[in-house]
């Protein structure tokens, strides 16, 4: 064999392998994406008084053993949850409101404590707790957590929410705009289509995959949510 077709063979094996191993990567891609995303519980409730929808609903499967024995060692940690809320049964994809909420977790040691800084549409407010589960019962699970208004989301109509949570997102600029959106002066603190960040706040948590130490996705099964009338007590 010619001497110097030796390296343009060896060229084109390698290039061969890459292909091949390309073309057997393509079908596994395919087959991840298409996996069904996962499905549970959550609770819608309308303030008829107020006329705000509130979300509730817990995702503690997303801090694993590992993560748990990092909070348990006092590292510091960041939890974020995304959501965007859905008619169900519409024919188009296009959310009707979104929601998000952050928790930082950092270790006092001169405490011996947690503190848990929450920001969530409306403001932020900081907690303390002694224990990982008291971590967890503020971090991973929101609770009557704005969600929209009347003026975004019909009445008597069943709806889904499509969320995200990250651990330790590690873009620096993420959570910068994240905090900006929540805290940003508006009358609910959430943003409907009509508003010029909601764009940005649906291309950024709701369809990048963004980078984060563990990242998880569900939708919440259709419900009708909960009229929640003021008692005349508390009148």
């Amino acid at each position: 064999m010619n001497r110097s077709l030796r390296p343009r063979l060896r060229r084109l094996a390698r290039l061969t392998a890459l292909v091949a191993f390309a073309l057997l990567a393509v079908p596994a891609l395919a087959r991840a994406q298409a996996r069904p995303v996962q499905t549970r519980d959550a609770l819608f409730e309308w303030d008829a008084e107020a006329k705000l929808l509130y979300l509730s609903i817990g995702f503690r499967d997303v801090i694993d053993p590992e993560l748990q024995a990092k909070l348990s060692r006092g590292l510091p940690t960041t939890i974020v949850f995304s959501a965007a809320v859905y008619r169900s049964g519409a024919s188009t994809v296009q959310p009707l409101s979104t929601t998000a909420q952050t928790c930082r977790v950092t270790w006092h040691v001169w405490e011996e404590a947690y503190r848990v800084e929450i920001t969530r549409p409306g403001g932020s407010q900081v907690r303390w707790t002694t224990t990982v589960e008291g971590v967890l019962r503020r971090c991973a699970e929101v609770r009557r957590l704005l969600a929209g208004t009347a003026l975004q989301i019909p009445l008597n109509t069943p709806l889904f929410c499509s969320a995200k949570v990250q651990v330790n997102p590690l873009s620096p600029e993420v959570m910068q705009k994240l905090k900006l959106w929540v805290l940003r002066p508006s009358g609910t603190g959430t943003a409907a289509p009509s508003d010029a960040l909601f764009s940005t706040f649906t291309g950024l948590f709701l369809q990048r995959v963004g980078d984060a130490e563990r990242e998880l996705k569900f939708n919440s099964r259709p419900l009708l949510p909960t009229v929640v009338r003021p008692s005349t007590e508390q009148k």
